[in-house]
């Protein structure tokens, strides 16, 4: 430090330059390291002419990686050249996003130095940094995570791609490419969405409007489409179809004042005068408005249906983008989808479906409304539910032909003012929207077919619901005079142009089923309704969008297997016997009559209401409802499942015994949910996300997404899994779900039926396999008239498809399982008497949970058969016989409605009053 001192003033100055110049040179080493180990990761890119690459068809492979579709959908990729782009079009968009566009190498620094001064200026974000180019090389090749990482490949490419293409060809690629909403991608697929004509056909106004979407598609879009179920009588322009599904189509107010800002802006930059700007404002947008009837993309089947949606997902959280890019991706980006399908076995499955209307029929001795279904109904043919209400509509009574309402003289009326009353009961207003009541007929073959209608599209507060009638105001229907009309039977016929309606009937019942590969959590086949050759529009996927009550198909999951987690065993007893719980008296199982003491497995294989309630009231609702959250039915995170809590719903809600002992849920859960939670059980309590895409290729070969990686893990005790397995198992050879068995393979499965007689599910597991199936009405208001066996025996057509009669595989039993004799009436250890009364059998239990008491209520005694008594010393030998009683006489028949249970036996303490002293002398004479 001395020596520093001494040197003169020259020298100290070049020392200490020397220093900043050696920290400056390493820090740039060490940045100049990090941004080359950035940009090695960049994707390998070809930058020439990159609208070319909209056009690569994504591919769905089956596990052998034979090819089983290419994904088609033009409607996302719409290539139009530069030259047939109006200026308009390009003007807007690079007034809006890059004003500087004509000018920067791909990287604005005088942009970004200016977003940031505005920004700090309005103390929030209103303007971004990234150039039109680098928001094309981050929607094509990068992700939208925001990252230091990510802006610097955004930035290398972005350059890249100015040293490689022209401005036009930059501006043709990214006009092709952007997100601007409701599924299009480009600006002539947005012009087709939401003008219904070609790009080159914009004006001024309506180009505007496009280029302001592209901030954020999801808040700018002039329109937004709401689904059946979310619409709340918003007024709307227009009703589309989409991907298959009717959608209400309403205004959103926030993308015209986005277009006047844009407009602001062409004029500031003198790409449009005064009076162009000012014949823009005054232009009338809304009423140009057309929404173009569209599929985003086209489906083929339930099973590449399904994939393609998981596909989607996977990508959504890979690039970590929104569905609705993921599917832009999907569809556009040359993916190869490699799926977990087994061809064979699809086709197999599919050919059963296709069949299966015959299969229910020939099943089917209904007279009491339609094959396989129970309904009554009114005078005039409509569907009723047992509260009276409509479920359905008979087709002809208030439609015709071509779907428009007619409505007779007695359910109208219109006053002298001009409003319009139509009568109530024509509609369900339960949610306050016009829903109006779907139809039926029954075909020739003597099945219920269904119409899909929907709500009455009219803005919530032109119509006002009274008790016994809707009003809807005369000044809506001066403004809408196609709204209705008179016929000369003076009948009120409503267009249907305000409604949506489905032509094509839906057989009922319907049907779904799924079949995973256990080892791997995969889905081998799937098929979510009857419907299987529909190969021109995304149709409803009962499988894994149609929540229904489970029945007692919930009841090893929700209330035996935490049991058994929580110290209970196979053999611990319960009393089916009634009982009142929360004010409600559980008085009748699904059989006749109370079986009375039960262990855990006969309780399973009798499939007893009363038992399972009172497991789960000794197990607790906490207990249960966390077993559901570990399978998966119940989301942990959110409110994204189907089962409705008491914080959702204090009134109606499945946190009670009727839901998770009996599984008469409010919606329920579906066959997906279900198969997923059995093939947990069949592994031993190994839980994965249940999904059908192996691993994802991008469109240069390089594995993206390798799925068999994904998180796998035990959420219950593999013993306890194993021993709900072997009494599953039993079930199936002797219980409720008996005859399910196939070839020399355990199975282990469980029926499911409701109080509603809605459902009927069958869901078995081999070692190999989980097969999960459901029939239904897809009103669940309608009733099932249906053996159990049906479902089994559909069951059983599949499952012998998917094993092969030349192997057999039993359930492995884990080491420290133990099998103990016990008696079936209280779980001890059973003695000689309990085997002379055939009141024991061998059971399984978890080493150290095995009883270790020997019973000793089994009691013998010499009975006389005249009295019922105790043989008495007087009692001849042709009189008397031994018998072995079960002591229960702690029970209580006044606590159980007086009611005895089936192996109720009276337990004798008199002698018997027949043979005294008397009757000895009288016939010893």
């Amino acid at each position: 430090m001395s020596k520093f001192k001494d040197l003169d003033k020259k020298n100290k100055i070049q020392i200490v330059l020397l220093i900043l110049l050696m920290i400056f040179i390493f820090i740039g080493t060490c940045l100049s390291a990090v941004v080359l180990s950035v940009l090695s990761e960049t994707p390998v890119t070809d930058l020439n002419n990159l609208s070319k690459s909209f056009n690569q068809t994504s591919s769905i492979y089956d596990e052998n990686a034979k090819l089983l579709e290419k994904i088609e959908s033009l409607e996302y990729r719409t290539i139009v050249p530069i030259e047939k782009v109006p200026e308009n079009i390009k003007n807007a968009f690079v007034s809006i996003e890059d004003q500087r566009f004509y000018h920067h190498e791909g990287v604005d620094i005088r942009g970004i130095l200016g977003a940031l001064k505005d920004n700090i200026k309005a103390g929030r974000i209103v303007r971004g940094g990234s150039t039109i180019t680098q928001q094309l090389v981050k929607n094509v090749y990068l992700s939208n995570v925001k990252s230091l990482n990510r802006k610097i490949q955004e930035a290398y490419l972005a350059l890249r791609v100015e040293n490689t293409l022209n401005k036009e060809e930059i501006l043709e690629a990214y006009l092709n490419r952007i997100n601007l909403g409701q599924g299009s991608y480009g600006v002539q697929a947005a012009s087709q969405t939401y003008f219904s004509k070609d790009v080159w056909d914009l004006n001024l106004a309506q180009s505007a409007l496009i280029a302001g979407i592209t901030k954020s598609p999801a808040e700018y879009s002039p329109f937004k489409r709401i689904p059946k179920e979310l619409y709340n009588g918003e007024e709307t322009i227009a009703i589309r179809d989409v991907n298959g599904e009717q959608m209400y189509i309403i205004l959103n107010n926030k993308s015209f004042e986005r277009q006047k800002i844009v407009l602001a802006k062409m004029l500031e930059l003198n790409y449009i005068s005064k009076k162009e700007y000012e014949e823009a404002i005054d232009f009338d947008i809304v009423k140009s408005l057309n929404p173009g009837i569209k599929k985003y993309h086209s489906m083929s089947s339930y099973s590449t249906d399904y994939i393609k949606a998981e596909a989607a997902r996977l990508l959504a959280d890979y690039y970590q983008v929104s569905q609705d890019e993921a599917e832009h991706k999907l569809f556009t980006g040359g993916y190869r989808v490699y799926s977990s399908l087994d061809e064979d076995m699809q086709k197999y499955l599919e050919n059963i479906y296709e069949n299966l209307p015959e299969f229910l029929n020939n099943k089917s001795s209904n007279s009491k409304g339609a094959k396989l279904l129970s309904f009554s109904t009114d005078k005039n043919r409509n569907i009723l539910d047992s509260n009276s209400n409509v479920v359905y509509f008979y087709r002809h009574n208030f439609f015709d032909d071509d779907f428009n309402m007619v409505i007779d003289t007695n359910n109208y009326s219109i006053n002298k003012k001009g409003d319009l009353s139509i009568n109530k009961s024509l509609f369900n207003t339960s949610n306050k929207k016009l829903d109006i009541i779907d139809l039926y007929e029954i075909n020739k073959n003597g099945n219920l077919q269904t119409y899909n209608i929907g709500f009455l599209n009219i803005p919530r507060d032109v119509f006002e619901e009274k008790k016994d009638y809707i009003i809807i105001d005369n000044n809506y229907i001066k403004k809408h005079k196609a709204f209705y009309q008179i016929d000369k039977y003076n009948n009120l016929i409503l267009s249907k142009d305000y409604y949506s309606y489905d032509e094509t009937p839906i057989i009922q019942p319907q049907s779904s089923a799924v079949v995973l590969d256990n080892k791997s959590g995969y889905v081998k086949a799937i098929v979510g309704g009857l419907d299987v050759k529909n190969k021109h529009s995304k149709i409803l996927n009962r499988a894994t969008s149609s929540p229904r009550a489970p029945g007692s198909l919930i009841k090893p999951l929700s209330v035996y297997l935490p049991a058994l987690e929580s110290g209970k065993t196979l053999g611990s007893i319960i009393d089916d016997v009634p009982e009142i719980y929360n004010d409600e008296t559980f008085t009748e199982n699904y059989y006749s009559g109370y079986k009375g003491l039960l262990t855990m497995r006969f309780a399973i294989e009798n499939n007893s209401n009363i038992a399972s309630a009172k497991f789960l009231e000794e197990l607790s609702i906490e207990k249960s409802i966390n077993a559901l959250k570990k399978f998966g039915i119940i989301d942990k995170n959110s409110k994204n499942d189907n089962f409705i809590s008491e914080a959702e719903n204090s009134n109606k809600n499945d946190e009670n015994i009727d839901s998770l002992a009996l599984g008469n849920m409010k919606r329920g859960i579906t066959n997906i949910e279900a198969a997923s939670a059995y093939r947990t059980i069949a592994t031993g309590g190994d839980y994965k996300k249940i999904s059908a895409v192996i691993k994802i290729e991008d469109a240069s070969g390089i594995p993206i997404i390798d799925n068999k990686k994904s998180e796998k893990k035990n959420i219950f005790k593999k013993e306890n899994c194993f021993l709900l397995t072997d009494a599953l198992r039993t079930n199936v050879t002797r219980g409720a779900a008996k005859g399910s068995s196939i070839y020399n393979f355990d199975i282990a499965g469980e029926i499911g039926v409701n109080k509603f007689n809605s459902d009927l599910w069958f869901t078995g597991f081999s070692p190999k396999y989980t097969i999960s199936t459901w029939i239904g009405c897809d009103s669940p208001k309608v009733e099932l008239n249906a053996d159990n066996q049906i479902v089994i025996d559909l069951f059983k057509k599949i499952a012998v498809k998917a094993h092969s009669s030349e192997d057999s595989e039993k359930f492995k039993e884990p080491k420290n399982i133990v099998s103990k004799y016990i008696c079936q009436k209280n779980g001890k250890l059973g003695s000689v008497l309990c085997e002379e009364a055939g009141a024991g059998y061998m059971e399984k239990f978890k080493k150290g949970t095995e009883p270790k008491e020997y019973c000793n209520d089994h009691i013998k005694e010499l009975i006389c058969t005249k009295s019922n008594r105790l043989a008495g010393e007087y009692c001849p030998k042709e009189d008397v016989e031994y018998k072995i009683i079960y002591d229960r006489s702690e029970y209580k028949p006044k606590k159980h409605g007086n009611i005895y249970p089936d192996d109720y036996e009276y337990l004798p303490v008199l002698y018997c009053n027949i043979h005294d002293e008397q009757w000895y002398i009288k016939n010893k004479k």
